[in-house]
């Protein structure tokens, strides 16, 4: 029978982190809705059981880059071809959802809008023990700071662009100018948005603010504030044109979100890690093998390929 609404999510740990680990488990056992993994291991020694979620889509290969969107992309065409669900809310396995009714929530926002920011504030937690686990125990921590989806955002109308948001005071210089949090979980209703596909080419992360400016028609904007070769700028519109045709717009559900601690924000390097691509003149058409299940480098791409598996290691994800 087709559900209402499954969660998907990724999960990969080519580090083998144990917090990572512990992260993904409190979860899965804080979420009440059905869970599609798709985790990805490129020696095939995956950590994952299949009783870790409902359905456990396993892929191996593949090089070291961030293949978040890649592995979605895996989910999504299964849940369409075995009409698991309605409705699908990614939600990155480090984040827990605060508030019981939050599917509710999702699915009527879901009946205006086709696309749907499932939170409108994050609060992230400080490192935690173990021990703590359950909604309760997590909504008694004090977070380190506490800051707004950019669906929230921009229905308070602020810009979405912004060097003044509450996002930049506190993150800067880690962060691209925006004005709330553009990933964590977003929302889709699959028969509105036939052959959907997340971009799945930003391979040092930042997929999911190209995908809110897409489908809010705004990629001259986006581009005008984040610094791509051209190559790179030709294959996102090439994307947004086949799997953003009718310009959803982003919609919003008014849930609050938990996020995980699994390392230092300033590590990952939100504002400068494009640069890692643009100054190698980089074209996903020309440097990527997409052929597989999980995404390659292309031969004569050694210098690319190293830049981007230093910044994961940079990163200190724990």
């Amino acid at each position: 029978m087709m559900a209402p609404l499954v969660a998907l999510t990724a999960y990969y740990n080519p580090f083998g982190a144990q917090r990572r680990r512990h992260n993904y488990h409190v979860f899965r056992r804080n979420l009440d809705v059905p869970l599609v993994t798709v985790e990805w291991a490129p020696d095939g020694r995956f950590e994952l059981a299949s009783g870790d979620a409902d359905v456990l889509i396993q892929v191996k290969g593949g090089d070291l880059l961030w293949q978040k969107e890649r592995l979605l992309n895996r989910g999504l065409a299964a849940i369409r071809a075995q009409s698991l669900a309605r409705d699908v809310a990614l939600i990155d396995a480090d984040a827990v959802f605060a508030q019981p009714g939050w599917a509710e929530r999702v699915t009527a926002q879901l009946d205006v809008c086709p696309l749907v920011q499932t939170f409108s504030r994050v609060d992230y937690l400080p490192p935690l023990s173990p021990s703590v686990r359950d909604i309760a125990q997590l909504m008694a921590v004090a977070p380190e700071r506490s800051l707004p989806s950019i669906a929230s955002a921009l229905a308070q109308g602020r810009p979405l662009f912004d060097t003044k948001s509450e996002l930049v005071q506190a993150m800067a210089p880690t962060v691209i100018q925006v004005s709330g949090i553009p990933g964590m979980s977003i929302a889709l209703r699959l028969e509105a948005l036939p052959g959907f596909e997340l971009y799945e080419c930003n391979i040092v992360g930042g997929g999911d603010q190209v995908l809110v400016s897409a489908a809010m028609g705004r990629l001259d904007e986006h581009f005008h504030h984040r610094s791509l070769a051209p190559g790179h700028q030709a294959d996102i519109r090439t994307w947004a044109r086949r799997c953003l045709r009718t310009l959803p717009g982003v919609g919003l559900a008014d849930n609050r979100l938990l996020h995980l601690w699994h390392g230092k924000l300033a590590g990952r390097q939100y504002g400068m890690r494009h640069s890692i691509l643009q100054s190698r003149d980089y074209d996903p058409r020309r440097d990527l093998d997409r052929s597989g299940d999980a995404l390659r480098f292309a031969a004569g791409t050694e210098g690319l390929k190293a830049a981007v598996g230093e910044y994961l290691v940079s990163r200190g994800d724990a």
